[in-house]
């Protein structure tokens, strides 16, 4: 039987094993692992405590172990709580200018009123009871003021709790670990949301084709038993950043697999199947074969002003840097766009992608007097006159004639005011109650500016 009692904050400890991510070294880990899974719904969580304090209308679950007091369901709570009050340093920490602000305004009443919380206490012989506990709260939406449970940490339970296979996973985490095409951020990121039943689809696919039986044995095999280890790394990062999804894994007229090297499976001489075709296209008895030879399934080509390559383009930018999880975020919500339903909201973001990359580009180079970003006094200066700057950086005050031609039609398009991708069209968009943009607008001019938003996170 559980006990309820009011706990210092100071003496719980964050779960290091939560579901949502895999295990972490220390409470530090954790934050960031938090932080890179839903770094707006984190520091919203933030500002609410400081804004209004702790409500206790829910005990923490704790599980007392003897030797420590784990937080087993309210660790986003806790850990902004020990963010607060320091228990966890931000050093290094990229915390929003709202919630340092606030952090330095707290009150001593506010302090000494948040600094315990209500805990429900289970003994360790309980943690089964704590586990369906936690399980049920996560199932109830965003009603019960949940963060609900990814794919990622369904399945992660489902084989820790439940003894349950999961292959999809299990490739994941050694992906995450040994995979040679990854940045930080898409190892914190991917190690708590990643379209896990996207992989599942596409290894029960191509396991035969790479030799194994199963999509268990393929992941229990990677990554030093198998063969074209980087095709399939490659095929799983466009898993995690949505550029292969079910409608490419499940199209009839393409075979996905073989984009990315993963050869057909033999057949035996003679005999033709819907995998194999002849010089032809044609099919034993004449039909036509939805999987074409190899080399024909190359991606279409499409013209510059056709909708569907802005956002090719983007699927194939992978930004990269310190200060740039905003615009990662920025960037995955783009890709989800169609321009003809929504040219409104892709201005907004490409607009918010190109200042936060301006300032991210100027922290980069700050120690080596780079452009700036700010005045003197510290206020944010024109975005088009930063981009100006940054361009002559990037040219090298225009010394560096191929970068020069790379991005001369970039800073030309952003700087004029009537260019309809300018900045101060993006900005007419807010401000205008008039000014509107159309996927043709979009279209036409987006080949020209997205050259400078590459440079700057390269």
């Amino acid at each position: 039987m559980h006990t309820n009692k009011s706990i210092s904050v100071d003496e719980l400890a964050l779960d290091l094993k939560n579901f949502r991510t895999v295990p972490q070294a220390g409470e530090l880990d954790a934050m960031h692992a938090m932080l890179s899974i839903a770094p707006d719904r984190f520091w919203a969580l933030v500002e609410s405590l400081l804004d209004g304090g702790y409500l206790p209308t829910e005990n923490i679950i704790v599980l007392d172990t003897g030797k420590e007091k784990i937080v087993k369901e309210g660790n986003r709570r806790i850990c902004a709580l020990k963010l607060v009050f320091g228990l966890i340093k931000r050093n290094g920490l990229r915390v929003p200018e709202t919630v340092e602000d606030k952090i330095g305004k707290l009150s001593a009443a506010w302090k000494a009123k948040n600094k315990q919380v209500p805990c429900a206490i289970y003994d360790s012989s309980e943690a089964d009871v704590v586990d369906r506990i936690v399980t049920l709260a996560h199932g109830k939406g965003e009603k019960a003021g949940r963060d609900n449970w990814t794919s990622v940490a369904r399945a992660r339970h489902n084989r820790e709790k439940n003894g349950a296979s999961e292959p999809a996973l299990d490739l994941l985490e050694k992906y995450l670990k040994a995979g040679k095409n990854l940045t930080m951020e898409e190892k914190e990121r991917w190690a708590g949301e990643y379209p896990l039943s996207v992989l599942e689809n596409a290894i029960k696919s191509t396991a035969p084709r790479l030799g194994f039986a199963s999509a268990k044995e393929l992941a229990d095999s990677y990554p030093t038993k198998i063969k074209r280890r980087k095709e399939m790394e490659d095929l799983m990062r466009d898993v995690g950043h949505g550029i292969l999804d079910f409608e490419a894994i499940r199209d009839k007229n393409t075979d996905f697999a073989l984009k990315y090297g993963i050869p057909l499976l033999k057949q035996p001489a003679g005999k033709a199947t819907s995998q194999t075709s002849s010089a032809t296209g044609t099919a034993a008895g004449g039909g036509s074969l939805s999987v074409n030879v190899p080399g024909s399934n190359k991606p279409k080509a499409l013209a510059a002003n056709d909708p569907q390559n802005v956002i090719r383009t983007l699927k194939k930018f992978f930004p990269k840097g310190n200060n740039r999880e905003k615009l990662v975020t920025l960037l995955e919500e783009a890709r989800k766009l169609k321009l003809r339903n929504h040219p409104l909201s892709f201005c907004f973001l490409l607009r918010s992608m190109f200042e936060i990359s301006a300032k991210a580009y100027c922290g980069d180079h700050a120690s080596t007097s780079g452009p700036t970003a700010t005045k003197t006094n510290g206020e944010d200066r024109m975005l088009v006159d930063v981009l100006k700057d940054v361009t002559a950086h990037l040219t090298k005050n225009n010394s560096d004639k191929a970068m020069k031609k790379e991005l001369h039609s970039a800073i030309a398009e952003l700087a004029k005011p009537e260019g309809f991708l300018s900045v101060t069209s993006m900005n007419q968009l807010v401000h205008h109650p008039k000014f509107i943009v159309d996927e043709t607008h979009i279209s036409n001019l987006f080949t020209n500016v997205f050259p400078l938003l590459h440079a700057m996170n390269r």
